[in-house]
């Protein structure tokens, strides 16, 4: 009897430590970005030790920089994506019906699409990013800080008469920011009225003619960067373009304003100060 008293004992003693020992925690997630907005996101969230690999294009924050590059959401490296053995892999929408994605998506591997053309669609993107990978509280504080950034710069410009404005990103050829991006979302937002608003293309290309016809007030040239002493030969061959003739035009950088995501109410504040500084007195609280 005393032998299976004893094993009773030691069965009771096992399954005590089976019931008291922790659950062993589950093994971090392994994210590959196929995009900028996307990469911005993560990092936002708290992600980014989870983050393995980014495309080509992303470049914030600095620590996107040092990790490995596979493609771009267009274009995206399957072998390169493979050898990451991703656990998720977040890209944009535009890009479901490319063949590495549908490649990626036939072979098992958990791929989630989101879109940023909005302000709507990044703020959606932000949550279905958090939702995915447990960061559900983390999204909602961040869309809720953006949102609270876009409603500052609204009280800030509510009594200003809007602007006819005309926003570039390059020159050969010139190419303009049109309806259906967030970044003529933003100009409306600053107060600005779009000259290009009835062109019906996102990225419309422009002819000079075209722009000395619709006489823009302020206009805000990427080719110029944030030296605001670049392509002034360029404008200044054309004094009668209001925004020439009264030095209104003025360069912007590509980071963060060409980068939808996060930073979008910072973007904004930056367009709506070009727009309208006299909403930004000196000397005032800012």
């Amino acid at each position: 009897m005393g032998l299976y008293r004893f094993a009773a004992v030691a069965a009771l003693c096992v399954c005590a430590v089976a019931f008291a020992a922790p659950a062993k925690a589950s093994a971090p997630m392994r994210i590959v970005s196929l995009a900028p907005s996307v990469t911005e996101t993560l990092f936002a969230l708290g992600a980014g030790p989870e983050v393995v690999g980014v495309s080509q294009y992303c470049d914030y924050p600095p620590q996107a920089l040092d990790l490995p590059r596979v493609g771009s959401f267009l274009t995206p490296n399957l072998e390169a994506i493979i050898a990451l053995r991703p656990t998720l892999i977040v890209g944009l929408e535009l890009s479901s019906d490319v063949r590495q994605i549908r490649a990626l998506n036939s072979m098992g591997y958990p791929v989630l699409l989101v879109s940023d053309d909005s302000l709507d669609q990044i703020e959606t993107s932000i949550e279905k990013v958090g939702a995915r990978i447990d960061r559900d509280a983390e999204a909602r504080r961040l869309v809720a800080r953006i949102q609270s950034q876009i409603a500052a710069v609204q009280n800030r410009l509510a009594n200003v008469k809007p602007l006819r404005a005309l926003m570039l990103v390059g020159h050969q050829p010139i190419v303009a920011v049109g309806p259906g991006t967030y970044l003529d979302e933003l100009m409306r937002i600053a107060r600005a009225d779009n000259i290009v608003q009835t062109v019906g293309e996102q990225w419309p290309h422009l002819s000079m003619e075209f722009i000395i016809a619709m006489r823009p007030q302020v206009i805000l040239d990427g080719a110029m960067g944030s030296d605001p002493a670049a392509s002034v030969d360029f404008w200044e061959r054309y004094p009668t373009i209001p925004a020439v003739r009264d030095r209104r035009v003025y360069g912007y950088a590509e980071d963060p304003m060409l980068h939808a995501g996060p930073r979008v109410g910072q973007s904004l504040e930056i367009i709506a100060r070009k727009i309208h500084p006299e909403a930004w007195p000196r000397g005032v609280d800012n």
